[in-house]
């Protein structure tokens, strides 16, 4: 995701750091899943990516408002000359979803190991070998129903 970002945002913009970091406080908490300040004009417009052209066009008839409060939190009332909306779902952040848990899969047949092993024998890599051969053997399994 940074590297998305990254191309919209000028190198080491410290106000636009600012404001994503103000952005949930001004815009409120329910609203950083669906909008993200992703860069910043040399005139100051911030333009926020939004996940889709309703949350574009009710942030858009807030921007007033919001333009008030960044300046509130951020402590300059020059920090941002003005917010501009667009539809960029692929630009915002995504929360951490954290460790994706471990499934147990019940062992695959003795026919379908053993087919599994024979379809791996000529791999040299031993942890290679066991892994190829235990993802033919599940494979096989899956294959006949």
């Amino acid at each position: 995701m940074g590297r998305a970002t990254r191309r919209f945002t000028h190198a080491g913009d410290p106000v636009l750091t600012s404001v994503r970091a103000a952005w949930a406080e001004a815009s409120g908490p329910g609203t950083v899943n669906h909008a993200y300040p992703i860069r910043r004009s040399r005139a100051g417009v911030v333009t926020v990516a939004c996940s889709d052209a309703v949350w574009a066009q009710e942030l858009d008839m807030r921007g007033d408002e919001l333009v008030g409060r960044l300046a509130t939190i951020l402590g300059d009332p020059h920090a941002v000359g003005g917010l501009r909306f667009v539809v960029a779902d692929h630009a915002i952040p995504q929360p951490d979803p954290g460790p994706v848990a471990a499934v147990d899969l019940p062992p695959p047949s003795p026919s379908a190991a053993a087919a599994g092993v024979r379809a791996a024998e000529s791999i040299e890599d031993p942890a290679l070998r066991d892994l190829v051969a235990r993802a033919a053997a599940r494979s096989m399994d899956r294959s006949k129903g």
